[in-house]
């Protein structure tokens, strides 16, 4: 269950985390690598496009993820044809535990009369990841499935992360960070 928190002002919520952006900008305040923030009422209903009244109804049932992946970039030969293959090699996600914050006396439908306005995501409440094997040589080519791939040379790294907000089916990205990095060349 969540648990609520009553707050007059909410002017110190950006002292936790670092500010990152993404689709949704507005104020969120996020570590991805303690899993811990604070997305504001403006993120959310900006992201999913509500009012105060949707928001404070949605609330209790909204889920938070952190989604972190690696793809490597590959160029692969089959025979004289080469050509680039983006493999995600490991992809998780943690779902978060959140605080929802909440204001008393301007009457939001649906939240015991309180005004949402934001939400503390506390650190991961489970989470879950895999990986994969790239691509090789003698595997069937992924162009033609009658040819067979003849080099593999890996090219770049690519790693990230993601929090989005759910809720029920509809997910929405609050912030995301991507980067890239050649590969490493060996002797």
């Amino acid at each position: 269950m969540r648990a609520l928190v009553r707050v007059v002002v909410v002017g110190a919520v950006c002292a936790a985390g670092f500010v990152v952006g993404g689709p949704a900008q507005a104020a969120v305040t996020y570590d991805p690598e303690t899993k811990k923030g604070y997305v504001s009422r403006a993120d959310l209903l900006k992201a999913f496009g509500w009012n105060d009244a949707t928001l404070a109804a949605k609330a209790s049932g909204l889920v938070f993820n952190h989604d972190f992946w690696t793809n490597d970039n590959y160029t692969v030969s089959c025979g004289k044809r080469t050509f680039p293959i983006v493999h995600p090699l490991e992809f998780g996600r943690y779902e978060l535990f959140d605080v929802t914050v909440t204001e008393k006396g301007r009457g939001a439908a649906g939240y015991g009369g309180k005004t949402v306005l934001g939400f503390w995501l506390t650190g991961p409440r489970f989470g879950i990841s895999g990986t994969s094997v790239g691509p090789m040589v003698g595997q069937p080519c992924p162009q033609d499935a009658k040819a067979k791939i003849t080099s593999v040379k890996l090219v770049s790294t690519t790693t990230g992360w993601g929090l989005d907000a759910a809720s029920g089916e509809v997910s929405k990205a609050l912030a995301t960070k991507a980067e890239t990095k050649p590969a490493v060349k060996t002797p």
